[in-house]
């Protein structure tokens, strides 16, 4: 430091509000990259506001009546005072005892040290370099990542994200099994960990998807399940009734064929139904027909015990829309039916969205909604419904923002008998 600068810090160090304003002066400079802008004086006591006017060259009457100091005008003053020769940059760097950097500065030189880590890491564990150049690419779904990855500690998870992705099963295996298999812990890939969620937006990347990983319960299983992980093959169920399972050999399943032949319903988890390579109808007809409640499921197979029926109880399982994938596959026209309320008219979208020409909705237009003499107030979730406009069906989400009141499936029941009679 010269003497000059020694000098001029001193004497700021000595006079009153100057700490204040160099301050205020230093954290404008980080904002802006450069001397410029101004900041306010007006609360500063009168002790100072005087000192400041009189470097200023101003009285101190003409600093209260217009409180404002600009960086500019500071530096020019310094410039017109013994203290010429220094500049206002200097003068905060030795003042606080660190080089001034704008944030600008700051932030690009920590994405280049980013950029510099991702770069090691992509020659280090090339099987991962598609997900680490999206995590270069900065966008939206990844700032959480290299926010971790900037806070440090992350030489870790790169290498477990590393092992785990080469180990990922040929056959299917349970998502706590294969976390021990890796790691030595069960939970480790737990969804709610920073592994867990690492793991699944490396997949999703892998998988050549873009955007964010989904988020959905049954869509992040799906996701899994794709790679062969399953996170529940036994809760995660639906039920069915006159349908034959056929293993990749194009033999029946015993038990889906005793069920048939039986009258039996059976209630079918994901670990069974991943058992099945092909799914079919116990009898003749290319038709299947869907409801996701279990008590017009059941009426329905009281009064036509031969329905191919299917009961995805309410929001759709991972297992039932592999079941309607396999049935779709097959050839079978799906037929689906659901109430009419919010909930259950966003189910009846993703089902079209999801099947198109093989999926038709089944006593589920404006006529039928009236039919089904819709009497419970929505009151508040009729607002829900406006978020489906425009995803497939207007004339339906109007009539029931119009109603306010919503129809559930069993008053049609006696439509859905005749139907599928």
């Amino acid at each position: 430091m010269s003497q000059l600068l020694e000098d001029t810090v001193q004497y700021m160090k000595e006079q009153p509000g100057f700490e204040k304003l160099l301050r205020s002066f230093r954290s404008k400079y980080e904002s802006l990259g450069r001397v410029g802008g101004s900041v306010r004086v007006d609360a500063y006591a009168d002790a100072e506001v005087e000192s400041i006017a009189l470097f200023m060259g101003i009285s101190p009457h003409h600093l209260r009546r217009k409180p404002v100091v600009t960086l500019q005008a500071f530096e020019k003053r310094l410039g017109e005072t013994k203290f010429t020769g220094v500049t206002l940059h200097e003068v905060l760097s030795a003042y606080f005892g660190q080089e001034l950097v704008s944030k600008r500065e700051l932030r690009e030189a920590v994405d280049r040290a980013l950029a510099g880590r991702l770069a090691e890491w992509k020659a280090e564990y090339p099987l991962l370099a598609p997900w680490l150049e999206r995590v270069e690419g900065a966008g939206p779904d990844t700032q959480w990542i290299r926010r971790h990855i900037q806070s440090g500690g992350f030489e870790g998870e790169m290498a477990l994200l590393a092992r785990a992705y080469a180990a990922l099963p040929e056959t299917y295996e349970r998502l706590p099994i294969f976390s021990q298999r890796v790691s030595g812990d069960p939970h480790t890939f737990d969804l709610m960990r920073i592994s867990g969620k690492l793991l699944l937006h490396l997949l999703h990347v892998q998988a050549g998807e873009e955007g964010p990983p989904p988020s959905q319960t049954e869509a992040v299983n799906e996701l899994l399940l794709s790679y062969r992980l399953l996170r529940d093959d036994m809760t995660n169920y639906v039920s069915v009734a006159n349908f034959v399972g056929e293993t990749p050999d194009g033999h029946e399943q015993p038990v889906w064929r005793a069920a048939a032949d039986s009258g039996s319903v059976l209630n079918m988890p994901l670990r069974e139904l991943l058992k099945v390579q092909r799914v079919r109808t116990s009898g003749q007809g290319g038709d299947v027909y869907i409801v996701e409640n279990s008590g017009v499921f059941s009426a329905l197979l009281d009064k036509v015990p031969d329905t191919p029926l299917v009961c995805t109880h309410g929001q759709f399982k991972l297992a039932g829309l592999i079941l309607m994938d396999k049935l779709a596959e097959a050839g079978y026209l799906l037929h689906y039916n659901g109430d009419f309320d919010p909930e259950g008219i966003a189910l009846a979208l993703r089902f079209k969205r999801r099947y198109k020409e093989k999926g038709r909705l089944w006593r589920m237009n404006v006529e039928d909604y009236y039919a089904s003499k819709p009497s419970v107030l929505l009151g508040e979730r009729v607002n829900k419904l406006a978020s489906l406009r425009g995803q497939g069906d207007d004339e339906l989400v109007e009539a029931v923002i119009s109603s306010g009141k919503a129809g559930y499936q069993e008053g049609l029941l006696g439509q859905l008998e005749d139907d599928v009679r």
